[in-house]
């Protein structure tokens, strides 16, 4: 997306870690307790919606091209990888294995990588050569080929160029309620996925330091020197 994907540093770097850590081994399990009482990957829900959901969108301010990062990132999802199409298929088919085979998944990484668009000019899910189609996997027995030994499912889209500076609003509004969506709408917040703030000095965790009002000193009344 200009510096969000093809896959590099910044922006696309920020969205890879909160879509990682969302289905990571522990918040995967917070996922799972939602789409047990709303089936988020049942095909009706469209991706834009559930990335803000789930809180996979950048926050941070980037230079150049990335400068509109979450509005890129959402025409993309919106537009691109729009409702219906055979990426946004595989995603939500990827997506509901995962939530769904606890014992065949424990987390789902995300990847980007940089295809040959003379090749392929559509964005596509990789899907490994013994699987029964050569991209955007959909069955339980080419989706089970994307899960190694560890448990880990890695989702790879496959990008042919940059995206446009085209930009959609933030889906927070009455109208992109998705039909059957159920309160409340967010699960994680962009804040809550991303890492700690590191301590330059010490490389660890930023503490939360709270003001200590000071001390008012009362004089005493009739002091003589």
């Amino acid at each position: 997306m200009g510096g969000l994907i093809p896959i590099g540093g910044g922006a696309d770097a920020e969205i890879k870690g909160l879509l990682n850590a969302a289905f990571n081994d522990t918040n995967i399990a917070i996922v799972r307790s939602v789409v047990a009482k709303e089936n988020l990957f049942d095909g009706n829900h469209h991706l834009h919606r559930l990335a803000y959901r789930l809180g996979a969108y950048p926050v941070r301010t980037y230079k150049g091209d990335s400068a509109k990062a979450k509005g890129k990132w959402f025409y993309f999802l919106k537009q691109i990888l729009a409702h219906g199409t055979p990426v946004a298929i595989s995603i939500n088919a990827i997506l509901s294995y995962a939530i769904t085979n606890p014992s065949v998944v424990v987390r789902v990484v995300f990847d980007a990588r940089l295809g040959d668009p003379k090749a392929n000019p559509n964005h596509y899910i990789y899907a490994p050569p013994a699987a029964t189609v050569n991209s955007n996997p959909v069955t339980s027995a080419d989706i089970n080929l994307l899960v190694d030994t560890s448990g880990t499912l890695l989702v790879a889209l496959i990008c042919p160029d940059s995206l446009p500076m085209n930009t959609a609003a933030v889906p927070d509004q009455q109208g992109d309620i998705d039909n059957g969506e159920k309160p409340p709408a967010k699960i994680f917040t962009p804040t809550t996925l991303a890492p700690p703030v590191l301590e330059k000095k010490t490389r660890k965790p930023r503490e939360k330091r709270e003001r200590t009002p000071a001390k008012k000193t009362k004089g005493k009344k009739g002091a003589r020197k």
